[in-house]
């Protein structure tokens, strides 16, 4: 198969993968925001954010939704090209997404860690004296 030309399952990838992150971003703000285990029980539990609050909370989860784009993106650029060419590989990958959307302000964290350590690591061995 020609490499060049980009498959049908891979704009799929394109596609899926962003859209599955961000769907894993609303998830986590769901569970950020309610009582997963216990539903309201009366009335006087409900509370509702002032008009600020609930700008600033708008605003956290339009970048926690471009986090997980961003991340289900980045996802779908490992993949193209290297899948095989079948809707379970594509279906697999987008559950990856889903999960990594998530999780994504993590997942950029530990992926800030690890590139810093590995900058370092490098600095360090290009610093050292070459022996003659």
């Amino acid at each position: 198969m020609n490499q060049s030309v980009i498959s049908a399952y891979d704009i799929a990838l394109l596609i899926c993968c962003p859209v599955g992150a961000i769907i894993g971003s609303f998830a986590f703000a769901i569970m950020d925001s309610i009582d997963p285990l216990n539903s309201p029980k009366n009335e006087s539990d409900a509370k509702f954010a002032s008009p600020q609050l609930q700008e600033k909370r708008g605003i956290w989860l339009g970048l926690r939704c471009t986090l997980g784009f961003i991340l289900g993106l980045v996802i779908s650029l490992y993949f193209i090209g290297s899948i095989q060419e079948n809707i379970s590989t594509v279906a697999k990958i987008m559950a990856l997404s889903i999960v990594a959307g998530y999780a994504a302000p993590k997942v950029w964290v530990a992926q800030e860690i690890l590139l810093e350590a590995k900058i370092k690591r490098l600095i360090s061995t290009n610093d050292e004296p070459t022996q003659p």
